[in-house]
């Protein structure tokens, strides 16, 4: 296993991890009503609801149609009636219409034996659309796959990384899937690597991995007949994001990356090989208020609070909920926020761990500016969004911002420099 060097600037080590029990990872109860989002992110274009309140719907049926690039098909995750369509605030801040699905009937996918089809009699064009047809995005981004793998097939040449690395002190899940569902991930991968034919394919895993899994994961790369190569890499925030990767592999452009975690390959080795859509969702939930931290599959839809209370429920207060990691992430602002197909982590944090204070003013002292991986100064673009010059704050870098959240993380004046950001982003869009 080759070993890379980290990134080369900032950055956040994370040389502690919250203590977790790994073991089989639990379906968590259906949800008795699936508020079911149209649009996982920002970015995204939202899909044509193709039902009607009052109409019955089945597990896994249709019901919203990608409206062209940069959209994708949405599945019912339980079968049951569609109470209500209406536009909701999601906690990442934007608009998007959802579907109300309150639970009745029976299930076509839950407890019924899956249908198994021989992918490698396929060919390209067959699984794209298989892929395209049942919604399968990518967990990170939100982006349909089938778009992402056009798009790299279209450019030879591309280095494939399969990215198991969680560098927060939380998260464990792309991980946990890698040692507990590794055929999975690795058909998942030949799958993908037979649509976008990469010209090198790297497992990228954290440096500490267990000794077991390496073996068992080359076993099943050498079976596979995928020519594949572990890397490990150091634990450092934020590594897994694909300007980092590529930093540490000493590829200049980080566009030769095409980057898929296990969830994802797992979704689509799922929507090929036994034809289901993309209604489940890996998810950690964890956090110094929750009494059993654990890694559920939940159904698209459920609200997090169905999910903390199968964890136990909460061991005290909760200073915040966070929807994503501790760096990324955004606060919840109940616990009626539904899981998507891009929720990874729900953290309900104590108060030691928030450390919540007032912002107060800047200081000027510098520390955005040293712990940024991108070498930005997000001192200077705060300043000039501040007095409305945002042409300028893009010129400096404003638009390379990947919105990691170390410069808010290392803030003494704790002031919210990735949400300053991703604001004047959004506005600038909606022009």
């Amino acid at each position: 296993m080759m070993r890379a060097r980290g990134f080369k600037r900032g950055g956040v080590p994370v040389n502690q991890r919250v203590p977790f029990q790994t073991g089989p990872i639990e379906n968590a109860f259906l949800p008795m009503n699936a508020v079911v989002l149209l649009k996982d992110t920002f970015t995204a274009v939202e899909p044509f609801p193709v039902v009607h309140v009052g109409q019955e719907v089945r597990e896994g049926q249709l019901l919203a149609k990608s409206a062209g690039r940069g959209s994708s098909n949405v599945h019912s995750p339980i079968p049951g009636i569609v109470r209500r369509i209406d536009s909701v605030k999601t906690p990442g801040g934007f608009d998007s219409k959802a579907v109300l699905v309150s639970l009745e009937g029976s299930f076509s996918v839950l407890g019924k034996r899956p249908e198994r089809y021989l992918w490698k009699s396929l060919n390209k064009a067959d699984i794209s659309h298989i892929v395209q047809e049942k919604g399968i995005v990518c967990v990170s981004n939100g982006e349909p796959l089938f778009e992402m793998i056009a798009d790299r097939s279209s450019k030879p040449g591309f280095v494939m990384v399969i990215s198991a690395l969680e560098t927060d002190p939380y998260r464990r899940t792309e991980e946990e899937l890698l040692a507990l569902r590794p055929e999975d991930v690795i058909d998942g991968c030949a799958i993908a690597a037979r649509m976008a034919l990469p010209a090198r394919i790297l497992l990228a895993v954290d440096e500490h991995i267990d000794a077991t899994t390496v073996d068992r994961l080359r076993d099943i790369i050498v079976s596979s007949e995928l020519d594949v190569s572990i890397q490990a890499f150091k634990r450092r925030f934020p590594q897994e994001m694909p300007r980092q990767i590529a930093d540490a592999l000493d590829i200049d452009d980080a566009g030769s990356l095409f980057v898929l975690e296990p969830s994802t390959l797992i979704a689509l080795h799922e929507a090929v090989v036994a034809n289901k859509p993309h209604i489940e969702q890996y998810v950690y939930i964890g956090g110094g208020s929750i009494k059993r931290p654990a890694i559920l599959k939940a159904r698209i839809g459920a609200p997090i609070g169905d999910l903390i209370e199968e964890c136990g429920g909460f061991s005290g207060t909760p200073d915040t909920i966070v929807i994503g990691g501790p760096f990324r992430g955004r606060s919840a602002a109940d616990l009626d926020a539904s899981v998507t197909r891009t929720t990874r982590a729900v953290l309900a944090l104590t108060a030691e761990e928030t450390r919540s204070a007032p912002e107060r003013p800047c200081v000027r002292c510098g520390d955005c500016v040293e712990i940024c991986p991108e070498g930005l100064d997000p001192y200077s673009m705060l300043k000039l969004l501040r007095v409305g010059r945002n042409e300028e704050a893009g010129a400096i870098g404003l638009d390379r911002c990947t919105s990691c959240g170390v410069c808010a993380y290392a803030c003494r004046s704790r002031i919210p420099l990735v949400r300053y950001f991703d604001d004047a982003r959004r506005n600038e869009v909606r022009r």
